[in-house]
This record gives C-alpha cells, sequence and structure tokens, in this order.
C-alpha cells in the first residue's frame, strides 16, 4: 500500500504546486492590476482639483463682475431718487378732465353727459327666466 500512496501523494504535491502557481498568478495579477488603478485615480484626482481651481477662479471672477455691475446700478437708482426727491425738481401736474363741449364739438356727435354714480338708483326689478315661462 505504500508503495501505491506514494505515486498518488507526488501526483498530489503536483496538483497543489500547480494550483499555488497558478493562485500567485492570479494575486500577481490582482496586485498590477490594483497598482494602475491606484496611479490613474491619483491623475484624475490631480485633474480634478485642478478643475476645481480654475472654476473657483472664474467663479469668483464672475461674482466680481456681477457685483460690481450690481454697485454700479444701485449707485445709479440712487442718485435719480435723490435728483427726484429735491424739492425745486418736484412739481406735481394736476388732473384735468377734458372739456365735454369741446370733445362733442370735435367729433360733431353729440351725445347727453352720463352722470358718473357708482350707485345709481334702484330701477324696476326684472323678471327671472322661470317667471317669463310661466
Amino acid at each position: 500500500m505504500s508503495a501505491s500512496a506514494s505515486p498518488s501523494a507526488g501526483a498530489l504535491q503536483l496538483r497543489l504546486s500547480e494550483q499555488m502557481q497558478a493562485l500567485s498568478l492570479v494575486s500577481e495579477t490582482l496586485t498590477l492590476r490594483l497598482l494602475e488603478l491606484e496611479e490613474r485615480l491619483s491623475a484624475l484626482e490631480g485633474q480634478l482639483e485642478g478643475l476645481q481651481h480654475l472654476q473657483s477662479n472664474t467663479l469668483s471672477h464672475d461674482s466680481a463682475d456681477l457685483l460690481t455691475a450690481t454697485e454700479e446700478r444701485i449707485a445709479r437708482l440712487e442718485d435719480l431718487l435723490t435728483e427726484q426727491s429735491a424739492p425745486q425738481r418736484a412739481s406735481v401736474h394736476p388732473l384735468q378732465r377734458p372739456q365735454p363741449e369741446a370733445s362733442a364739438q370735435d367729433t360733431g356727435f353729440n351725445e347727453p353727459e352720463l352722470e358718473l354714480n357708482p350707485f345709481p338708483e334702484e330701477e324696476e326689478e326684472q323678471p327671472f327666466m322661470d317667471e317669463l315661462s310661466a
């Protein structure tokens, strides 16, 4: 039995060593890929930092331009308000109603002037549709 066990033990050792070699190749390949991935990640992070830096500079420049334009607009509005609030420039224009005779003569159409009363006197009540059909 020892003679028959010995060749199978040698075959088992050979098979185990082949599997160990395959496992070491797989781990070597995974390690190399992981290193490549880390290099790519660090390169992308560097690019991202550069883009963020450029973007922040651009945004700060744009926001500075907007703030400057807003300050100028506010200054112009304040100037307009101070000019209009000065008493020598302020003037009140009263509302003038057109003369009804002059407008009637201009158009050649004579119509009696209507009284502007928001609450006209009550008129006779009109019957509803139901009352008319009955």
